[in-house]
């Protein structure tokens, strides 16, 4: 290659004449032909890098979901009667999480029952301790059929007799909405259990019987029914599901009461083999 001397530009080495500005080449000095740079090659994104990100973009959308979610109970326990817009899932966890914290203070409940009657009574350790395990069977068992079997009938009067225009999961959002103070007194219901309160747990039992009733009372209140007057219709439904809830429960009263007949049969039986 040549470069011009007079304005730079680069020639090959056979030319004797600038192209650019007609200076004379024949004494330049013909220089090495220096190689073009290579391109950078681009940088692949490490893989530990891009698996952080996506890390960091899963856990920011978990953060966003819990954090509207805790908005939407917040504004339940402030303004219950308020309607709030919310994702198909809100009302159905509110409800297991209270089921939840329900089951866990009358396990609770039992086996601090159960201590304090082995303490007292050791020689019926063996049937205290298989009484225990079904009355938390029967426990678990009324309380996710109660609610299911009331909550069904509440949505199908609706749908019935009203036309209401909920689905069955806006039906839920609407109920666990008007009913969240439920959330907060099971939780109590579960911390005074732990502590052995058992005044302060039939207090707060109550309270939660009640907020429940009120619950589905207000959403059927809501709604219009058809030939028959509103009022009329929530007290209608709501004798009815008195009366289903008290069937349930006085049905696994029964298997429960016969379960405690069977134990002690069965234990009066092996002493009694025992002695003879």
């Amino acid at each position: 290659m040549k470069e011009c001397p007079n304005c730079h530009a680069e020639m090959g080495a056979d030319v004797n004449f600038c192209t650019n500005c007609g200076t004379d080449l024949r004494q330049v000095a013909v220089s090495e032909e220096k190689p073009a740079p290579a391109a950078p090659e681009p940088k692949a994104a490490p893989v530990q890098e891009a698996e952080v990100k996506a890390e960091g973009q899963a856990s920011s959308q978990a953060e966003n979901v819990l954090f509207t979610y805790w908005q939407w109970l917040l504004h339940a326990w402030k303004k219950p009667a308020e309607a709030m817009a919310a994702e198909k899932w809100y009302g159905l966890t509110t409800l297991i999480l209270e089921d939840l914290f329900f089951i866990l203070a009358g396990l609770t409940g039992m086996n601090k029952l159960a201590s304090l009657l082995i303490t007292s009574y050791p020689y019926l350790s063996s049937i205290i301790t298989e009484l225990k395990s079904s009355a938390f069977s029967y426990v678990v068992i009324s309380v996710v059929l109660g609610q299911v079997v009331v909550l069904a009938i509440n949505y199908f009067a609706m749908k019935r007799f009203a036309k209401s225009e909920f689905d069955f999961f806006g039906y839920l959002n609407r109920y666990a909405h008007l009913s969240a103070y439920s959330l907060i007194l099971n939780v109590l219901f579960w911390l005074f259990a732990l502590t052995g309160s058992l005044g302060l747990q039939g207090i707060v039992l109550s309270m939660t019987v009640v907020v429940g009733f009120l619950a589905l009372i207000y959403v059927l209140l809501e709604e219009k029914a058809e030939k028959i007057d509103q009022m009329q219709f929530a007290l209608v439904i709501s004798i009815i599901v008195l009366i289903v809830v008290m069937i349930v429960v006085n049905m696994f009263f029964k298997e429960f009461v016969s379960k405690i007949e069977s134990v002690t049969n069965q234990q009066i039986s092996s002493l009694l083999g025992s002695i003879y």
